[in-house]
């Protein structure tokens, strides 16, 4: 009975006492803290790789209309960082480091504020820029989730017309890069290959894979 006395007293004591939560400017991050995946548009194929990796299923493709749209759930979106690290084209990192001048500029203005060092700037993150409130968890009623969003144009059959499940974009990588891991010789006699069939459907390679002179048994 002393025990729950104690306890009621201290509860009621405890109602009239201030809250102890302040608002504070600023925060502290660990450095190896992660944040929603960003996109780098510029590098971006739309190749699928952070959606087969993608471990919480936050990551998705759409493809309607001739584009392909990848998606990242923010209220999805684990951090785990395997998205990051199967991306191809090293496109996707997990920062919060402002990504436009207007963050940039929210973030110094925090800094400045609460006086803070160059040295430790880096580890430092303004409490509600931009880039805070895309990656915020909370969720309520109809409010949308933040998302990253990317938008490439999907590829076009050369021969039949048909949209073909890859963008034209990540083809021209493949196209690239194989060349340049190739034999100069072995790249010259591949590319003039990829110039026909490339752009071209799966049926329509099949159609006219002997006419083009692409077929593997001319290797053999």
């Amino acid at each position: 009975m002393k025990g729950r006395f104690a306890a009621f007293t201290g509860l009621i004591a405890n109602l009239f006492k201030k809250p102890v939560t302040v608002d504070e400017d600023y925060g502290f991050l660990a450095e190896t803290y992660r944040a929603m995946p960003r996109r780098d548009e510029e590098k971006c194929t739309g190749c699928g790789a952070c959606f087969e990796r993608c471990s919480s299923g936050a990551t998705k493709l759409t493809d309607a209309e001739g584009q392909r749209t990848v998606t990242i759930d923010g209220n999805n979106c684990i951090f785990c960082g395997r998205c990051a690290d199967a991306c191809p084209e090293h496109a996707l990192s997990l920062t919060f480091e402002p990504k436009t001048p207007e963050e940039a500029q929210a973030r110094e203005e925090k800094l400045a504020k609460a006086g803070l060092a160059e040295d430790i700037r880096a580890k430092v993150e303004a409490s509600a820029p931009e880039s805070m409130e895309r990656v915020n968890l909370a969720h309520y009623g109809n409010e949308p989730a933040p998302t990253t969003d990317t938008s490439l144009k999907l590829q076009r059959c050369s021969v039949c017309g048909e949209v073909m499940p890859v963008t034209e974009k990540f083809l021209q990588a493949v196209r690239n890069r194989t060349l340049t891991n190739l034999q100069p010789d072995t790249a010259k006699i591949i590319e003039k290959d990829m110039e026909k069939y490339l752009t071209a459907c799966v049926e329509c390679r099949q159609k006219h894979s002997l006419i083009w002179d692409t077929h593997p048994r001319k290797w053999i």
